[in-house]
């Protein structure tokens, strides 16, 4: 089930929230150019079912135990190198799923989104059946690559009590990413579910 929404340029669509992608480019500045253009949002889709629409005051909650938007502090992204800019919240829906949270775009070149979602492992499972099985800290996850066919896309979905944390990250796959060895997407959404994890509240 995929859903479309144009974008600034010509971003490439996958699967559900992994709609998100940050455009092919080569350096910060560029990526930083380009989105401020789409200040709008509109490259981050979400969702199991179709086109992604901002939840109204009547949609149920996402789990509401931690907002990555609040938690994740300045003095963290900046010891991270994720504040190539500033965080840009994202509120979506599709159906009865639900994800909020924020896109960020790293020093390194690369962007990524971190969400809580009411989307459940077994959701994500019935969905990606060759989803891997990992454990991130003492939660289970789940790491897959919605669209194997466009390199630079991976997507993990930690377990949480009421749902999951979501993390989608995209690398460019230019020369320059090549050449640094900055190319293996899902080494770097690990490496977020790894730092981010320790923030989750206690029984979230």
């Amino acid at each position: 089930m995929t859903g479309n929404r144009p974008g600034c340029g010509a971003p490439i669509t996958i699967d559900g929230p992994d709609e998100m992608r940050v455009p092919r480019t080569r350096d910060t500045r560029t990526a930083s150019v380009w989105l401020t253009g789409c200040a709008a949002g509109t490259v981050l889709l979400a969702g199991c079912g179709g086109d992604a629409q901002p939840s109204d005051a009547t949609s149920p909650p996402v789990p509401a135990h931690f907002d990555p938007c609040v938690a994740l502090t300045p003095e963290f992204l900046i010891m991270q190198g994720w504040d190539a800019l500033p965080p840009d919240p994202r509120h979506d829906a599709v159906g009865t799923v639900f994800w909020k949270g924020c896109r960020y775009v790293a020093r390194a070149g690369y962007g990524f989104v971190i969400e809580t979602t009411n989307g459940t492992l077994d959701q994500v499972r019935q969905k990606y059946p060759a989803a891997a099985d990992i454990s991130i800290g003492s939660r289970r996850a789940l790491r897959y690559e919605a669209r194997p066919d466009v390199p630079g896309g991976c997507t993990i979905n930690v377990g949480m009590r009421h749902g999951s944390l979501y993390i989608l990250t995209d690398v460019p796959q230019t020369p320059t990413n090549k050449a640094k060895g900055l190319l293996d997407a899902c080494a770097y959404a690990t490496d977020i579910a790894e730092n981010v994890v320790p923030w989750l509240p206690a029984g979230s």
